[in-house]
């Protein structure tokens, strides 16, 4: 998890939250909040990066809400956690030495390649990992 940010782990489990919910109605952020466990404050700092950047729409009024704004399937792990600068970059030409740009590109195409699945991919894993869970009393 060291290679993660707060902001990411937080802006993806609400995107698996809104995932699930895809074919059903606007979720608040009351409720997202809930279902993915994440402080409803710092959800709406994430929620409008991840808006402003055409991965959820929010709808406004009484029965407004939040959705994914195109299909689960259409939206990788890479692209949020990039979207919300979550130590997933590692290309600053400002700060970086030229020697070692080599390598720094090099991680960052194998960090792309480990998070390259979508948010479909992402809950189908999640949900196999809940089938193998053991209960002892």
């Amino acid at each position: 998890m060291a290679i993660v940010s707060t902001k990411g782990v937080y802006g993806l489990t609400a995107m698996v939250v809104l995932a699930k919910e895809f074919d059903k109605n606007l979720l608040q952020i009351k409720d997202i909040a809930t279902k993915g466990d994440i402080p409803q404050n710092y959800l709406e700092q994430i929620l409008v990066i991840l808006k402003k950047d055409g991965f959820v729409e929010s709808i406004r009024g009484a029965n407004g809400g939040y959705r994914l704004a195109k299909s689960s399937k259409d939206i990788n792990v890479y692209e949020i956690l990039h979207t919300l600068d979550c130590c997933v970059s590692f290309t600053d030409s400002k700060t970086q030495n030229n020697m070692l740009t080599p390598f720094w590109r090099d991680i960052e195409e194998k960090m792309a390649a480990l998070f390259a699945l979508n948010l479909d991919e992402l809950i189908e894993f999640l949900d196999n990992q809940k089938e193998n869970i053991i209960y002892y009393i």
